[in-house]
């Protein structure tokens, strides 16, 4: 349950702490007064997006709710559970940027909305067109009954893989399937992208072969060339190096600083040395062979040749290009293949997903039946006796996820008055007493703590209004029940109250709340019921429906 709400800079509020307590706690206020912008924050906390927040353009909007929560939701929270509270926050920057936390841990706002339902149940002026609707009413019918909740989610999973496997079945049938004479040309473009060797070094790095071949001759002299000047005969300057070198070994014994020179001298004949004999052994390994030169030759025509058919570019692109030519004719030819299997899939997928449905539907059948006489009891007391409730189904023509059959709420007000969709016949006074009966019959079969009613006593009055707070009263012993109201019959009944406020403070509007003791609700009350000029009467009357 809801046991703290604060909120700081949202649209006219600066700041709010509300404390809720057990039982039924009642809001009021003029018209205009915020009340509206309270469950709006609140609506934060439960997963609403934040993009028409009205902010500062300066301060950071937070709004935090600590709960109490409830079995089903602790599983939610799973790891995210910790001690008996459950703190809830939003905060949405200047810019509109919007962060959620649980527990002062990030989530995103897809783990809210799905956790809200279990905290929460939020009855806002709109929310019965919701539950007018097919959705909405579904929801309920599975909520009044355990087996049909079950059932429910598995049609969910199923309908689930019926809907994947359809959606790749109906991509693969609208898939152009290749003609014969594109496979065969398919075919011939493999083979001759096949007949090279992706491996081949010399293919591989055909243009450095190319370039050594075409000038064999050239890097043949010049390495001959190199290795006779470094250790041939006559002026060669490893000899001229070694005689440097016997040289300085004579006077080393009497000049002890030619030995640094000495060694310096010895390296570089010893590093020369080297490198002679390496282009003396490069030199012959210069190939000079003609038909090298031409195999070369013909490997760099065919490899440019590919390059520029397939639009890749480089050796890498054409063996890529390879690879996928080889998926697409093997796609090709194993698609009737997968057409079949597909096909069977989706078959086989429907037909539990049938399964399922039919049960789904028959217990549904029965819940909602339940239900109406459920709802049909509250009316009673509602001053509705000879109402009747039903629920007409109805087949769609592909399966939903909500279930194979849509549901709509048929109502009777008078006896011998046939049953007609609610928000057809049915006035405002009557709807909202059959919202309300609706609520109060799922009171004891859904696992939320906390039920907001906001206005639910819409176009009702006088005794009416004295019985939807008997019934909200009723309600309230089984779960905390937070309400809006305009009429003092039902505001009085509450067992905590709180009245909001508009004032103006520098110039600009904000809102506030306040807690009402005794007298405070006394004087709330005899306001709501005479107007600005509250007399004795009045304070009477206040009283009395304190009672």
């Amino acid at each position: 349950m809801l046991r703290r709400l604060t909120i700081r800079n949202y649209a006219l509020i600066d700041h709010i702490e509300w404390h809720c307590e057990d039982g039924w706690t009642v809001l009021t206020g003029e018209t205009g007064s915020g009340k509206s912008i309270l469950l709006g924050a609140l609506g934060l906390i439960l997963g609403d997006r934040a993009e028409s927040v009205s902010t500062p353009p300066t301060e950071k909007c937070i709004v935090e709710a600590e709960f109490i929560p409830s079995p089903a939701a602790q599983d939610v929270l799973g790891a995210l559970h910790e001690g008996e509270h459950c703190i809830v926050r939003r905060s949405i920057a200047p810019g509109g940027r919007s962060r959620a936390y649980v527990n002062d841990e990030p989530v995103k706002l897809q783990f809210l909305k799905g956790l809200a339902p279990l905290l929460v149940d939020l009855h806002g002026q709109q929310d019965g067109q919701r539950l007018h609707a097919s959705d909405g009413l579904l929801h309920a019918i599975d909520g009044f009954s355990t087996e049909a909740k079950s059932l429910a989610q598995e049609w969910r999973e199923h309908h689930s893989i019926w809907a994947r496997t359809q959606r790749e079945l109906d991509a693969l049938t609208h898939q152009d399937s290749l003609p014969d004479a594109d496979a065969d040309y398919l075919r011939f473009q493999l083979e001759e992208l096949e007949a090279i060797d992706f491996n081949d070094p010399e293919l591989r790095n055909v243009d450095a072969r190319l370039d050594s071949l075409a000038h064999a001759q050239e890097i043949g002299q010049a390495l001959g060339s190199t290795s006779s000047a470094l250790q041939g005969e006559g002026q060669d300057v490893i000899g001229r190096l070694r005689s440097i070198e016997q040289m300085l070994e004579k006077i080393t014994p009497v000049y002890s600083k030619a030995n640094a020179l000495l060694e310096r001298i010895r390296s570089c004949r010893i590093e020369l040395d080297d490198a002679a004999q390496e282009a003396e052994q490069q030199a012959e390994s210069v190939d000079l062979d003609p038909a090298a030169l031409s195999k070369a030759e013909a490997d760099k025509d065919r490899i440019n040749r590919l390059l520029e058919k397939h639009r890749v570019a480089d050796f890498d692109g054409l063996s890529e290009r390879l690879e996928a030519m080889r998926t697409q004719l093997l796609d090709a030819q194993h698609r009737a293949q997968k057409l079949t299997d597909l096909q069977g899939a989706v078959k086989t997928a429907r037909h539990t997903l049938d399964q399922t449905g039919s049960a789904l539907h028959r217990c549904r059948q029965e819940a909602g039946d339940s239900l109406s006489k459920a709802i049909e009891g509250h009316l009673q007391h509602l001053k509705l006796s000879s109402a009747k409730i039903g629920f007409e189904w109805t087949g769609t023509s592909a399966p939903e996820a909500s279930g194979p059959y849509r549901v709509s709420m048929s109502f009777a007000a008078n006896p011998g008055q046939p049953l007609q969709p609610l928000t057809k016949v049915a006035s405002g006074g009557e709807r909202s007493r059959v919202m309300l009966s609706l609520k109060a019959a799922l009171t004891a079969h859904l696992e939320v703590p906390t039920l907001i009613l906001d206005e639910i006593d819409a176009g009702v009055s006088g005794d009416v209004a004295a019985r939807m707070a008997d019934l909200i009263a009723s309600i309230s012993k089984a779960a905390q029940v937070i309400t809006i109201s305009h009429l003092p019959q039902v505001a009085g009944k509450a067992d905590h109250h709180f009245r909001v406020f508009k004032e103006t403070r520098d110039g600009k509007a904000h809102t506030a709340l306040v807690p009402l003791d005794q007298e405070a609700r006394v004087e709330e009350l005899a306001a709501m019921l005479s107007g600005e000029t509250i007399g004795d009467t009045a304070r009477a009357q206040a009283r009395s429906l304190m009672a």
